[in-house]
């Protein structure tokens, strides 16, 4: 089959690889409908981050399938379905993942798609992935939705409601700024205040294009390097920049809560003193705690979550292959634009995948 792989900064070439095959009875084989890129792999191709220096392995770990294949052990997912399918890789079962903290399972850290960390799973780009625990990993997606406009459910579109909903649930009324720079996730957030929370909620840029669709999705919308309130109940860093980061900690009232879902590769400088003062809640990673509730992507009430996809886990999109710590052989020769050349690449290895995990 073919594979979309990063091989080197701003070069991607598609390699004839191995298809992936059912290995236990809890597996499904998904061949991907539609797949998309997170912010994160635009840095990795614009040479932004450790795993830069690493290529060639596979791209993505967004996207929605069908399921051509399933294990004797699948109860939920059955050959047929179109499924969402979570970004990372988890067991479900170990006590991180009990809690609903599946990006940090206790089994299979941060493994996951489109990154060569802890093993090697392959892409969202692949024309076939491999889903341990498929009736945990996946989420079926109702009848009737276009799976184009779900392509990144397994990761950025369900963090913009994590990222959201569970801070100001409760609150009448919210008031949420977010600070954009790094792509789609900010945008995300967006939509989930205006139309999730019923937020008063405002947008803070300098792209004039993410600025446009931030106000067309309802926020009022402003110059980042102006003037700013410091009344807002939720606070988001979808920046990677640390001057907006510092932006967003003095942006909200007394004891409000800023989650920054930006991923910053160097220690920054964050005013303490002016947050202790103020008693401000500061959450960093892959998605806020979520309330349990099961989903429908369509709901835009207040309190009905979309399946969460790794950040902070829905039983369905997940995931726990066993932990296979290989790498791809390296790939053919640079290719010329449009040319594939036919060869397999086959799994050995894992000296690379430690060493780019180790770089975060």
């Amino acid at each position: 089959m073919k594979s979309l792989m990063f091989v080197a900064p701003g070069h991607l070439r598609f390699d004839e690889v191995d298809a992936p095959t059912i290995v236990e009875g809890t597996d499904a084989l998904v061949r991907p409908l539609a797949a998309t890129t997170c912010d994160l792999d635009h840095h990795v191709i614009a040479d932004k981050t450790p795993f830069s220096g690493f290529g060639p392995f596979p791209l993505g770990h967004e996207c929605v399938g069908t399921v051509v294949e399933v294990g004797p052990d699948c109860t939920d997912i059955a050959v047929g379905d179109i499924v969402g399918v979570a970004w990372h890789v988890a067991c479900g079962t170990c006590a991180q993942c009990g809690l609903g903290h599946t990006a940090r399972c206790l089994r299979h850290g941060d493994a996951q798609y489109g990154l060569p960390v802890n093993g090697a799973w392959g892409g969202t780009f692949d024309e076939l992935i491999r889903v341990p625990y498929a009736d945990f990993n996946l989420a079926k997606l109702p009848d009737g939705i276009d799976p184009v406009h779900l392509a990144s459910i397994g990761d950025n579109l369900a963090l913009g409601w994590e990222t959201v909903m569970p801070t100001v649930a409760g609150i009448t009324d919210p008031k949420i700024a977010v600070f954009g720079g790094t792509g789609s996730i900010g945008l995300y957030c967006v939509d989930v205040a205006v139309h999730c929370a019923g937020a008063h909620t405002v947008y803070y840029d300098d792209d004039p294009v993410r600025m446009k669709v931030a106000e067309q999705l309802g926020a009022e919308v402003h110059d980042v390097n102006g003037k700013r309130e410091k009344d807002f109940h939720l606070a988001v860093d979808a920046g990677c920049n640390p001057e907006r980061l510092r932006k967003a900690l003095l942006s909200v009232m007394p004891e409000g809560h800023v989650n920054s879902v930006g991923i910053y590769f160097d220690d920054v400088q964050i005013p303490l003193l002016a947050l202790y003062q103020r008693g401000v809640h500061f959450h960093n990673g892959k998605g806020a705690r979520a309330a349990e509730h099961d989903a429908d992507p369509r709901s835009g009430g207040r309190g009905q979550a979309p399946p969460r996809t790794g950040h902070q886990l829905h039983p369905r999109l997940g995931g726990d292959p066993r932990r296979a710590d290989l790498r791809p052989a390296r790939p053919q020769a640079d290719l010329h634009p449009g040319e594939v050349r036919r060869g397999k690449r086959h799994a050995n290895g894992g000296a690379e995948q430690r060493a780019a995990a180790r770089a975060i």
